[in-house]
């Protein structure tokens, strides 16, 4: 059955108790609020209402307020450890070995260099003096020969440096029997008396030169008259012969006394030059035997560091001694183990902080900080002030490590006085600037907004 739209009756709106069709405009003079919205709008709130919101707008000022004059630092906590301002130096040994002598007791005062102890070896430590005091013998007697140098019994036996040592008594013994050869001796004292006898005789040859020069000018000068009378027709021919082959004899052996000089005079020369290359022989034999002695001298020296490096345990620094193993003699020891560590005994306490790389821009130096220690809790001992006083410019990986100064070192804010130990480990707490809780509250808002977009 077909329906005829027009039958249908259209819907009504109800406003101000009127009813208006749908699609037909209303009056102009139709109200537009209800009843009850009325009623409402033209009653006056309670005053209950109006002081309640009025007490809101005033907590909420005070609120800002409070929040702009409140402000309180942030804390960045990280690892501590008290210590000196020169660090305990830990003791590790060279070589593995049985521990064959203790030479120290925990606790005791030591000094640079000292012998704590000794591992199992074949030169022996009771040895080292004794190679001591010959080095010193041996580079004094290098100095001079007449120092007396006393060589230890045969009995006793070094070692690894036993080679060495046969081979400086070797070159010592050989310097010696050179020192106190006779041969050379009487070699060298019967040259020098050649030597001179020859320089006497050169100088009677010439002397007898002189004379002989003085002999012949005289003869001359009478061979010279006779001949000048010979020419005069005073002397005969067999005469002037007889003349003449005096002064020639005379002339030889004016001429035979300059032969013997010059003959003699070579001959001392050459007595000269036999001492002088027996006594560079015998230098340089010296040389090569005290070259010898140097360079054994050298070599003991150089073994007796190597082998105290690595068998005698020695304390790197002053200052007291602690134990970090228990040790007694025979243990076996190994390489990389921490023995002992030194103390110093007048460095001053400082602490060494490690802080994550979170939040460390906040950090500055000169801020206070508050360290509780492990060994001493802080709710019976109570804590101890600092501030930084450097920061390292390189992290260690994620952490930073800062220098802490101490104004009062150990003593805490319960006025105790601790005892101080080796590396004594706890916790930081640094604070940092003040910062308001406006500000906190406006970053929190700022890393909201920044973080949606």
């Amino acid at each position: 059955m077909e329906m005829n739209i027009k039958d249908i009756n259209p819907p009504t709106v109800h406003l101000n108790g009127s009813e208006i069709k749908k699609g037909v405009s209303p009056k102009p003079t139709l109200e537009l609020r209800s009843d009850e919205v009325h009623e409402v709008l033209s009653k006056r709130p309670a005053s209950i209402i109006r002081y309640g919101l009025t007490i809101i707008a005033l907590v909420g000022i005070i609120g800002i307020l409070a929040s702009w004059y409140i402000k309180y630092p942030e804390i960045i906590k990280g690892n501590v450890v008290i210590t000196t301002e020169i660090p305990p130096i830990k003791v590790i040994p060279r070589a593995s070995g049985r521990l064959q002598k203790l030479l120290v007791k925990p606790n005791q005062l030591v000094n640079q260099g000292d012998f704590m102890a000794e591992i199992e070896n074949t030169t022996r430590l009771e040895n080292l003096p004794v190679l001591q005091t010959l080095s010193k013998q041996l580079k004094s007697y290098l100095q001079n020969t007449a120092t007396k140098v006393n060589f230890p019994s045969t009995a006793l036996t070094f070692g690894d440096l036993q080679t060495e040592y046969n081979n400086l008594l070797k070159n010592y013994q050989e310097a010696e029997r050179l020192l106190n050869d006779a041969i050379y001796v009487q070699r060298k004292r019967i040259l020098t008396q050649q030597i001179a006898d020859y320089q006497k005789l050169v100088l009677i040859n010439q002397r007898q030169v002189e004379i002989n020069k003085e002999e012949f000018k005289n003869v001359e000068i009478k061979y010279n008259a006779d001949k000048k009378l010979y020419q005069e027709k005073v002397y005969g021919k067999l005469e002037f012969l007889n003349f003449e082959n005096t002064f020639l004899q005379k002339k030889k052996d004016n001429e035979n006394y300059a032969k013997v000089l010059v003959e003699n005079s070579l001959i001392l020369s050459e007595k000269q030059n036999q001492l002088v290359e027996l006594d560079f022989e015998y230098l340089q034999k010296t040389r090569s035997f005290r070259d010898n002695i140097q360079q054994s001298i050298q070599n003991i020296d150089n073994l007796l560091a190597n082998w105290q490096q690595n068998y005698v345990i020695t304390a790197p620094s002053q200052g007291k001694l602690s134990f970090l193993k228990n040790l007694t003699e025979n243990q076996m020891i190994r390489t990389g183990d921490t023995l002992f560590a030194v103390l110093p005994q007048k460095g001053k306490i400082v602490a060494f902080a490690d802080v994550s790389a979170q939040n460390f821009g906040k950090v500055k130096v000169g801020q206070q900080v508050i360290i509780k220690l492990v060994n001493y809790p802080f709710e019976e001992y109570g804590s101890i002030a600092g501030y930084i006083q450097a920061i390292e410019a390189t992290p260690m990986g994620n952490q930073y490590r800062l220098k802490i100064f101490l104004p009062k070192e150990l003593q805490t804010n319960y006025q105790k006085t601790l005892p101080f130990r080796s590396e004594m480990a706890g916790s930081v707490e640094i604070i940092t600037e003040d910062l308001r809780l406006l500000e906190r509250c406006f970053y929190g808002l700022r890393k909201i907004v920044f973080a949606q977009k």
